[in-house]
C-alpha cells in the first residue's frame, strides 16, 4: 500500500467528519486501555487533558456512548490532535492510510522496554 495520502487540514469537511469519527472511536479504546503514551509523546498533553478529563466524568459509559459524548464535549479538542498529527496522512475518503491500530502498534514497538 502507497505511504502517499492526504493531511487531515486538506480533506473535505465530510472526510474530515469520518476520519473524526474514527479517530475518537480509537482514542477511546486507548484511553480504556491505558494506552496513550504515544500520542503524549506527538501532541499537546493540554488538550489530551481537556480529552481525558470528559471520558474520565463518563467512564460509566459503554463504548458507543462514550464516543458520542466525547465527540459533543470535545470536538474542537479532538480536532486540534487531528491538526497536530501531521504524520497521519488519509485516504480521500478519510480512512487513515495506515490504519489507526497498525501505526500505533509499529510505533510501541519501538518504545523502550522496561526491565
Amino acid at each position: 500500500m502507497s505511504e502517499e495520502g492526504l493531511h487531515y487540514s486538506d480533506l473535505s469537511a465530510e472526510a474530515q467528519e469520518h476520519a473524526l469519527k474514527s479517530f475518537i472511536n480509537y482514542y477511546i479504546k486507548q484511553y480504556r486501555q491505558g494506552s496513550l503514551e504515544i500520542m503524549g509523546a506527538k501532541v499537546s498533553n493540554g488538550v489530551m487533558a481537556t480529552i481525558n478529563e470528559t471520558l474520565n466524568l463518563n467512564k460509566f459509559m459503554d463504548h458507543s456512548e462514550l464516543v458520542a459524548e466525547s465527540y459533543r464535549l470535545s470536538k474542537s479538542a479532538y480536532v486540534e490532535i487531528m491538526k497536530q498529527l501531521t504524520d497521519v496522512l488519509y485516504q480521500e475518503d478519510g480512512e487513515p492510510v495506515v490504519n489507526w491500530e497498525v501505526a500505533w502498534e509499529d510505533q510501541e514497538e519501538q518504545l523502550p522496554s522496561e526491565d
